[in-house]
């Protein structure tokens, strides 16, 4: 009864989210909130400055009455993503707004205050809800800024990590938007684009996209899809076409990367975790591929693969019990 009664908040504040969220000892989630960072029309993003500025007032809004959902709950401990990466050097501004309100809030309940990365976040969530078991796996992180195939160890809490795969250029999550905001999308595009792709019933030009080994190349493709659409403007088919054609070339060419990366690290569990691993149209074609060869994919859903503050909750509770000497459940 004690541990329900003791809670660990988790904050992130991304290029694209702010999100916080709850988890008590026992490991039930108590709260998940989230709010977009708003983009201009037309535009393919915002600059970190201006990230900044919506989180800092974000996080006053989603904060505003969270007392009405803990209760009487006791805030044990509170961590935040202070970094993108878990590696040194790994830095932006937006995480900044985040972490300094973990601080404030930590000062103010006496609460233990821990620190984690946005990509271990994005991980832990999703094999949260996957229900992987596995210490050792592969994990295929795609985001907006992200396309990384990466080789994960698990720690007492958060992850070793290391890159073995991905997009050598732009990731597939800003290719997905650039073709969306050329069609006239708001951003981000990618579940437009997703809606797209399954609507189209035809046959779709295959797209060449280089690769070596576990990476591949994805900014080859940009020009000849604007190609595509600014002579075929306003056509719905097109939109589908392109849609299609672009998540179809993402698919095949990860999937061999994927085929490389698993042989050669001998590991056959992949956890697809980041917002772009959201996306129907990816788990039908791709896990359906890698099925073929016997390579376990392991998707979660999307609440849990787009941005969010669970897996910063879920690695605070990890980081509590392992100074408390006490077990947690594996995550």
């Amino acid at each position: 009864m004690k541990s329900r009664n003791r809670i660990v908040l988790g904050i992130d504040t991304s290029c694209y989210t702010t999100s916080i969220a709850a988890i008590n000892l026992d490991g039930r989630l108590i709260l998940s909130r989230k709010k977009g960072i708003k983009v201009k029309a037309g535009e393919k993003g915002v600059r970190q400055s201006e990230g900044v500025f919506q989180h800092i007032n974000n996080m006053g809004e989603l904060s505003g009455d969270i007392r009405e959902e803990i209760g009487s709950s006791e805030v044990v401990a509170v961590c935040a993503s202070n970094r993108p990466r878990p590696v040194e050097g790994s830095y932006m501004p937006v995480f900044c707004p985040g972490y300094r309100f973990a601080q404030s809030l930590a000062g103010v309940t006496g609460a233990r205050l821990y620190a984690t990365s946005h990509q271990e976040g994005h991980i832990k969530a999703a094999k949260w809800d996957s229900g992987l078991n596995a210490k050792r796996f592969l994990s295929l992180h795609l985001s907006g800024g992200t396309s990384e195939i990466l080789l994960v160890d698990s720690k007492a809490a958060g992850y070793d990590i290391d890159i073995v795969g991905g997009s050598r250029d732009i990731s597939a999550g800003q290719l997905l938007d650039r073709i969306g905001v050329r069609l006239g999308y708001d951003f981000p595009c990618g579940k437009m684009i997703d809606e797209n792709a399954l609507k189209f019933d035809g046959i779709s030009p295959k797209l060449k996209i280089s690769h070596d080994k576990g990476y591949i190349n994805l900014s080859g493709i940009e020009t000849g899809l604007y190609k595509m659409i600014d002579e075929s403007r306003g056509c719905s088919e097109m939109e589908q076409m392109v849609s299609h054609m672009a998540l179809d070339a993402i698919c095949n060419k990860l999937y061999k990367a994927l085929l490389y990366v698993a042989d050669t690290q001998g590991c056959r569990d992949v956890l697809f975790a980041g917002g772009v691993s959201s996306s129907r149209f990816i788990s039908l074609r791709l896990g359906g591929m890698l099925r073929e060869k016997e390579i376990r994919a392991h998707w979660c859903k999307p609440d849990y693969a787009l941005d969010n503050a669970v897996g910063a909750a879920l690695i605070g509770r990890d980081f509590y019990f392992n100074e408390s000497g006490d077990e947690a459940d594996e995550t």
